[in-house]
């Protein structure tokens, strides 16, 4: 059960960093195939976010191999990581939701579900990730949660910027 939070956490945060590439890319080419753009800009969205993981998994290893004892330091990650999950998770049910509602509809309705949900559910994003940080971090005076709950917000919101900075600056 040790593994679950983590590797759940760390599913949709790569997810979450592969859909960052592609919104990166959004509008950016006129090509009418866009198959191959769409999927190379998902790969630089989710390779910046490995990296991020990687780095905060790199200072959670290191933080925990110095700890005096680190079983309450990881049961502290734990906790603040299940509560993350108690806001992020509704949140990724929706979008999944959506997004299924989306491939699966009709073009009316596809286009009814990017304008009620999509649309509103990605603005809403920064927010959600903040609530998220927030209800983690909400009750525990260990730093090391508050540091890796703080990095990881970071870490997901700066995929998207970062890449869009580095690739898609200019239309291709």
């Amino acid at each position: 059960m040790a593994a679950v939070v983590p590797i759940a956490l760390g599913l949709l945060a790569l997810v979450d960093s592969g859909f960052a590439g592609f919104r990166a890319a959004t509008g950016r080419d006129a090509r009418i195939v866009k198959r191959s753009y769409f999927l190379l800009a998902a790969r630089r969205g989710l390779t910046g976010g490995a990296i991020g993981l990687g780095l905060l998994a790199l200072l959670i290893a290191a933080t925990l191999a110095c700890s005096a004892d680190p079983g309450a330091r990881y049961n502290e990650l734990l906790h603040a990581g299940t509560r993350m999950l108690q806001v992020l998770a509704p949140y990724a049910a929706l979008v999944v939701a959506s997004l299924l509602a989306y491939w699966l509809l009709p073009m009316r309705g596809s286009t009814f579900v990017i304008l009620v949900g999509l649309g509103p559910f990605t603005l809403l994003r920064p927010l959600i990730v903040l609530g998220a940080l927030v209800w983690s971090v909400a009750g525990t005076s260990d730093w090391l949660a508050w540091v890796v709950a703080t990095a990881a917000a970071v870490m997901v919101l700066a995929v998207e910027p970062v890449v869009h900075r580095r690739w898609y600056r200019t239309p291709g």
